[in-house]
């Protein structure tokens, strides 16, 4: 079921749409708190794409050195704006193979739809930057999201990091994120 927000500059858009559209407005929703609004379905809807978002399992192998893609790297601007996303392995780092990791302006992480806090704050620009590299690592093109492709995407246990083996327990009624447990 897609959940609408019904405030902001995004009344009328699914949570889902979010992630693809505007990651920054996500994290700014998560900062101020915004979830307190929602109904206890919505918000465990919005826990599950955020823990979702936050650990994404990108297929592929490193361009540098075929490894599994397991790291991604982010790369900012002098004014903090997000300008290039690499997905590479853990092995990368280590090598010379990757001359962009390493540099001041840029920043290993796991794969995400978020960008940390170093960077701009709130770079609607950069946001679509990056999700535009996520859809282009799993699709290999430009895909249209249409609200079931995103619901698929977001639903599909192969698209994030140890899915398989975890369990949804909600911490309280209130709370806005889930706490994952192995079996």
């Amino acid at each position: 079921m897609a959940y609408t927000l019904d405030f902001g500059k995004h009344r009328g858009k699914t949570l889902e749409w979010l992630f693809f559209h505007d990651p920054s407005y996500v994290w700014w929703m998560i900062d101020k708190k915004v979830a307190k609004r929602f109904d206890k379905p919505m918000r465990k809807r919005f826990g599950y794409l955020v823990w979702r978002a936050m650990n994404l399992a990108v297929p592929g192998k490193c361009r540098h050195c075929e490894s599994p893609i397991s790291l991604m790297s982010l790369t900012k601007d002098t004014s903090g704006r997000l300008v290039q996303v690499d997905f590479v392995c853990d092995k990368c780092p280590h090598c010379d193979k990757c001359p962009h990791i390493g540099g001041s302006g840029s920043l290993l992480t796991t794969p995400a739809f978020f960008f940390p806090e170093s960077f701009k704050s709130y770079d609607e620009r950069g946001g679509k930057f990056l999700v535009d590299s996520i859809k282009y690592a799993y699709y290999g093109k430009d895909m249209r999201m249409t609200q079931e492709k995103m619901e698929e995407f977001f639903d599909e246990p192969s698209n994030f990091v140890n899915s398989s083996r975890l369990v949804w327990t909600p911490l309280s009624n209130d709370a806005l994120f889930m706490k994952w447990t192995d079996f």
